[in-house]
Parts: C-alpha cells; sequence; structure tokens
C-alpha cells in the first residue's frame, strides 16, 4: 500500500503548495474514462467540502467512443455526482481549423470544460509528471525556451492538476490498489501520434540512461518555472520604465536582454487575446530591428513601429460592414452580389462561353478569378482574410503559399490586407481576392461550367474578370 499512500499524499501535497483547491469550491473534472482520470475523480472524492460534476467529451475519434463515454457516466452515477457530456467531430474542427486533431480535441475539451465550470467554478484536470515530461521533450523539438521547457503548469487561471506531481506507474499501481476500473485508448498503446512516439520510444530509451528521470525532469521543470518568474518580473519592470503613453520607447526595447524583450513583446500579444508562437516573434523583432513597419498579429491587429515607438495597433472593420456567410450557388440566382464594406461588393455569376483561351492564358495572372464549379466540394463559405491562410493560386506552377507572402509579392499594405475577401469550400481556400483562383477549383481547358468571382466597385476595375 506504500505507493497508494505516495500518490495521495503528493496529489495532497500539490494541491496545498498551489492553493489548488478548498471547502466549498464546486470543481468539474474531466473524465475521460482512462487511469488518470479515474484516480483523479477518487482522489478528489476523498476530500471533504467539494462539489463535484464528471464532465466527459466524446470526440467522435473511435469506434469506442461511445462506450467510454458510457462507462464514464456510469461511472458518476455509481459515486452520485452529476454528469455532463458533449459529442464533437474532433477531425471535422481539425480540417476547418487548420490544426491537428490532438490540437483540435483539447481546445474542443476546454470549450467544454469552461462552458460546465460557470463563474467562479474551478476545472480540475489528470494531467500528471509523465504528461508534462513528454510536453517538455515535444516542445524541445520544436526549439522552445524557459516557457516551454517548464512542462504543464499545475495551475492556470481556475484550471488544477492535482496530479502533476505523479507519474503515470504511480497512478495505475493506485487505481489498482483501490480496485478502481477504467478503460484504456488503444491510441496510446501506439506511436500513431507524436506525443505516443515520445512516451513509447523516446522515454523508454532516456530511462535506461537514468532510472530517475522523472525525478531530474520535475527538477528541470521547477528551474525553468523560476526562471520564467524571475523574467516576468523583469519584462514588467521594463515595460513600467518604457512605457511612452501606451506605446513603448523602440531603443529601450532593443537594450533589453533578449529574454527580458521577448517576454515583454509576448505579454504585449497575450493581454490582446492573440496567439504566440516563435514565428510571430521573429517577424515582431524583425520590424522593431528595422524601425518601422507592421506585422500582422491578428485578424484586425497590428504590431507597428513609427516614431521611436512599438505597440499594437487594431484596423477592424466597422460592425456589419463584413461578416462570414454560407452560400449555396446551386440555390441562388446568379449573378449574386455581397457587400464587403469599403465600397466594395463581390458579385458572383457564371462563366459565359464567349472565351476559350488556354488554360495557361486563362490564369497566367492573379486579376483571373475563374473557377469550375465541378471542383468546388460542399458549400461555400465567405469569409475575411486570416493568420495562417494558404493556397495554391492558379497563377503558379506549383507549390501552396501563405496569403501573407503573396500579399507582399503583390503589394498588398498590411493595413489593406485583413479586409479582403476569402472563399473556401470544405477543403480549403478556393479564391481570394485580388490573389484569383486556387489551383485546385481553377478553370481548366476542360471545363464546362463555372463560376465568375468578381469584386465591383474598385476605383481600378481591374479585380475582375477581364
Amino acid at each position: 500500500m506504500a505507493e497508494l499512500e505516495t500518490l495521495y499524499q503528493k496529489a495532497l501535497a500539490a494541491i496545498q503548495t498551489h492553493q489548488m483547491l478548498r471547502p466549498g469550491d464546486r470543481v468539474v473534472v474531466g473524465v475521460s474514462g482512462g487511469a488518470d482520470s479515474v484516480a483523479l475523480l477518487d482522489l478528489l472524492c476523498r476530500l471533504e467540502g467539494l462539489t463535484l460534476t464528471v464532465c466527459h467529451l466524446n470526440h467522435g475519434l473511435r469506434p469506442e467512443a461511445g462506450e467510454e463515454e458510457a462507462f464514464v457516466r456510469r461511472l458518476a452515477k455509481n459515486r452520485g455526482l452529476a454528469f455532463l457530456s458533449r459529442r464533437a467531430d474532433a477531425a471535422a474542427w481539425a480540417r476547418e481549423h487548420r490544426c491537428t486533431v490532438e490540437e483540435a480535441g483539447r481546445e474542443l475539451r476546454y470549450a467544454l470544460f469552461r462552458d460546465c465550470s460557470g463563474e467562479g467554478g474551478k476545472i480540475a484536470t489528470a494531467h500528471t509528471l509523465s504528461d508534462s515530461m513528454e510536453t517538455v521533450l515535444w516542445n524541445l523539438t520544436r526549439g522552445t525556451g524557459i516557457k516551454g521547457l517548464r512542462g504543464i503548469p499545475a495551475v492556470r487561471g481556475n484550471i488544477v492538476r492535482p496530479l502533476i506531481g505523479c507519474t503515470r506507474r504511480e497512478v495505475e499501481d493506485y487505481c489498482r490498489q483501490r480496485g478502481l476500473s477504467f478503460v484504456t485508448d488503444p491510441t496510446n498503446l501506439t506511436s500513431q501520434y507524436s506525443r505516443g512516439r515520445i512516451r513509447n520510444q523516446v522515454i523508454p530509451q532516456l530511462e535506461e540512461l537514468n532510472p530517475g528521470l522523472p525525478a531530474a525532469m520535475a527538477r528541470l521543470m521547477a528551474r525553468m518555472e523560476d526562471q520564467l518568474a524571475l523574467t516576468r518580473e523583469l519584462a514588467e519592470a521594463a515595460r513600467k520604465d518604457l512605457d511612452r503613453d501606451g506605446w513603448l520607447d523602440r531603443d529601450g526595447l532593443l537594450d533589453l536582454p533578449p529574454p527580458v524583450r521577448e517576454e515583454l513583446l509576448l505579454d504585449l500579444l497575450m493581454a490582446e487575446g492573440q496567439k504566440q508562437s516563435a514565428r510571430l516573434l521573429e517577424e515582431m523583432l524583425e520590424v522593431l530591428r528595422r524601425g518601422k513597419g507592421k506585422v500582422q498579429v491578428g485578424t484586425g491587429v497590428f504590431f507597428s513601429v513609427k516614431d521611436g515607438l512599438a505597440g499594437l495597433v487594431t484596423h477592424r472593420p466597422r460592425p456589419g460592414e463584413f461578416f462570414p456567410r454560407e452560400i449555396d450557388l446551386s440555390a441562388l440566382a446568379l449573378p449574386v452580389s455581397f457587400p464587403l464594406g469599403g465600397g466594395k461588393e463581390l458579385v458572383i455569376r457564371r462563366v459565359t462561353e464567349k472565351k476559350r483561351e488556354k488554360t495557361e492564358k486563362i490564369n497566367k495572372s492573379a486579376l483571373n478569378n475563374r473557377l469550375d464549379c465541378g471542383r468546388i466540394i460542399g458549400t461555400i463559405r465567405l469569409r475575411a482574410k486570416a493568420p495562417g491562410d494558404r493556397m495554391a493560386p492558379a497563377w503558379r506552377r506549383a507549390g501552396s503559399h501563405p496569403l501573407k507572402k503573396l500579399c507582399q509579392e503583390a503589394g498588398i499594405p498590411p493595413e489593406q490586407r485583413q479586409f479582403l475577401a476569402v472563399a473556401e469550400d470544405s477543403r480549403g481556400i478556393i479564391w481570394a481576392e485580388r490573389l484569383g483562383a486556387d489551383r485546385r477549383c481553377a478553370w481548366r481547358e476542360d471545363s464546362t461550367a463555372g463560376f465568375v468571382f468578381e469584386i465591383a466597385g474598385m476605383e481600378d476595375g481591374k479585380n475582375g474578370e477581364s
């Protein structure tokens, strides 16, 4: 029973050290049905004064998903706890948001937890020291900094992780000794995903080099947490010192030690709710060194440097100027137009038979906007350009390219790019304003039916079908 008490004491120590929970708290417990989450639920049930709700997301990724949901439902019922669940198509969400299935699952899970916890509630997840080790090693392969080496934080906002000091082996021993049944996700036993390869191949090799790897990694992560806290303290002091009526002194920023400067810039993004990435940080630093210019960091948000000052500026369309909409062209009488704001509108009409140019001539210019309707998959969605968008323009022979790069090559100023219209089907972008049709859906010599996408109301009149 030593392992059981060791794990229990580790969890209690984590709760007390990080002030995770106290009597009277309402806690949503994320339970997948695996050993980690079952052990977490059992531990929390042993604590007094907590109001627990079992929360489960059915990702819809495996045939066993329905059985796992039913298992967690029974688990909650047997303990007399409230149960909340949601079904989602993680694979479809990943395609729509251009991310991995793993990332999609995480986003969907936390969205459910936030909805269920409500105001003032807490969220308990079953992340362990083993999970944190895998995260650090994965971050290392991507060239991470201090933040990525601290692992999974024990507390983040209202999210608490009581098992963060326990290994997966300790959790499984606890379940066995407590007589707790759990389900096993078969993908955890394979190397299908990146985390699975790290878990099943990399960590066993490292443990052969050092059997005390978990304790060594825990020490590393604790040191990195302390280093990050110090860097953040220095960054906050620098921000106050460099503040110029809401802007930051450019020369002062450049004089800061790189880790402090980078943390300060990342704080700017976080304060505005923008995603952080090493690539984006490098682009911000490039503009900062250049001394002038802008880089888009989010929809309608730019990092701007001018007149010796640096900061974030917002250029957003006025409400109602542009909004996403679904378009079913088979149900509309063409031609049809959609207002885009700024005196522009998108006009969609059918291709006429008066022109039968060779494909090379049709697609030689970004200004040509003819699409083969037989190659469009599903309903068309019209929206504004977003960071991370990519397309394979028909006027290039090969390759997919970021819209940001294509806009730069086309000489479209940064402040105009956010207002560009983009059309996509279920597989991705099919057309972009001022950049033309995507190669996948472009008009071809053997095409028989199609659409022309034209921008009307532009001063030069050169964005439509010539």
